[in-house]
């Protein structure tokens, strides 16, 4: 579910996986393996895309609602 919550919001800014990892400080394989489901982000990489997008509850799909 993550992944597919992490490639839809990255498709709607409209980015691709290279230029969201440079705004994460990451490299584009590390984030294409969150959006693959080979990997899980760790906490810090979870607080650093929900700051980026929305909340952490959203991306875990606990709530529907984003943050403004």
């Amino acid at each position: 579910m993550l992944s597919a919550i992490l490639t839809y919001l990255r498709k709607e800014r409209g980015l691709t996986q290279e230029e969201l990892a440079d705004e994460l400080n990451i490299s584009r394989s590390e984030y294409a393996h969150y959006e693959s489901g080979k990997r899980k982000p760790t906490v810090e990489i979870m607080i650093i895309i929900a700051d980026y997008y929305t909340s952490i509850d959203f991306l875990l799909g606990r709530t529907y609602v984003r943050k403004p």
